[in-house]
């Protein structure tokens, strides 16, 4: 098996990250998440909001826990852009492939006033989710 790289990982289509405790798989899917918000993903990519990500996980615990963390991680990433030092790679990477840093603050800090509204579900809860909509 080989490691996962949030800055190259591809976005388009469906991914499912399966990993063991401990390695690393909310610290990636906060990641993945900012380069979705920014469109940093395929060529063409736009970017994308809150109510167009969807992450599932296990354990209602688990939920609260991203939605904690996907919120501090885009704070990190606006504060980087606006100009915040920071010796986190990944953002560095990220604010190294901005095409244009004001556009995602605005982006980022929609992103933070929206995350109330972020689908971040367990499995069951998004099945209820859809079941409820939809009736």
């Amino acid at each position: 098996m080989r490691p996962l790289r949030s800055d190259t990982f591809p976005l388009s289509g469906y991914r499912l990250i399966e990993a063991s405790a401990g390695t690393g798989k909310t610290y990636t899917i906060t990641n993945l998440y900012l380069r979705l918000l920014l469109g940093q993903g395929d060529p063409g990519q736009r970017p994308l909001g809150v109510d167009e990500i969807l992450v599932l996980t296990f354990t209602i615990a688990a939920t609260e826990e991203l939605r904690a963390r996907i919120r501090r991680r885009i704070t990190e990433a606006r504060d980087v852009f606006r100009g915040s030092a920071t010796g986190d790679e990944f953002l560095t990477g990220l604010t190294h492939a901005s095409q244009d840093a004001h556009r995602d603050v605005s982006l980022l800090t929609a992103a933070l006033q929206l995350m109330d509204e972020a689908s971040i579900f367990t499995i069951h809860g998004f099945c209820a989710r859809v079941l409820a909509d939809n009736a």
